[in-house]
């Protein structure tokens, strides 16, 4: 792991949660905010990515096994979501789909790539030895930088704990994709799938438009 990056990682954290929470109290439409602060927040990862020579995404199937538990995530979240997704206004829906395609990418290419840049195959179907371990404080990183928008004043479906321990493991599941495939080019498509229903969820749940 990248112990610069985690290291910026725990630093920015707390104050993307202060960033989150102040611009849901500054008067913005509460899902305006929360679109603020992640446009922050993909500014950095953005930035983190430019000064570490930033990630390939090319897709690569990491295998029939972790391959099925991917599918299986954005088929289970589209099954839970696409109600949500269906019952948005047209320009809401035209934000939910950029954020999720751009939250997804930026997110795969730092946390399962820049942070993690010497773990997974480089061609074959099975991880190094060691590398799950590797990279397990990645995964709880990336857990724990849920804790930040969490902090907005949003109605969460399930509530904040939920969000925090499904993003965790979700994070172990996109990691898996990463090391038996050697990239995060397939943990990239479904993870901004599965934040495409993610964030229809939110928009429908908490009724504001953006």
């Amino acid at each position: 792991m990248d112990r610069r990056l985690a290291g910026a990682a725990l630093i920015a954290t707390p104050l993307l949660a202060l960033i989150f929470r102040g611009l849901g109290a500054s008067g913005l439409r509460p899902l305006t905010a929360c679109l603020v602060a992640l446009a922050i927040y993909w500014g950095l990862l953005a930035l983190a990515l430019r000064f570490s020579g930033g990630w390939s995404l090319r897709p690569r199937w990491p295998g029939r096994a972790v391959g099925l538990v991917l599918v299986s995530c954005v088929t289970g979240m589209a099954a839970v979501g696409a109600g949500a997704l269906a019952g948005l206004s047209a320009h809401v829906l035209a934000v939910v789909v950029l954020a999720g395609l751009i939250n997804g990418h930026l997110e795969e290419a730092f946390w399962r790539g820049a942070l993690v840049p010497n773990l997974g195959p480089d061609i074959g179907p099975d991880p190094a030895a060691g590398d799950a371990l590797r990279a397990a404080p990645a995964v709880l990183l990336f857990g724990l930088w849920h804790f930040a928008p969490a902090a907005a004043p949003l109605t969460l479906p399930g509530g904040a704990v939920a969000m925090v321990l499904g993003a965790t493991a979700l994070g172990a599941i996109l990691m898996a994709a990463r090391l038996f495939s050697g990239t995060a080019g397939a943990g990239a498509i479904a993870h901004a799938l599965i934040n495409i229903f993610a964030f229809a969820m939110l928009a429908s749940t908490n009724a504001e438009a953006v």
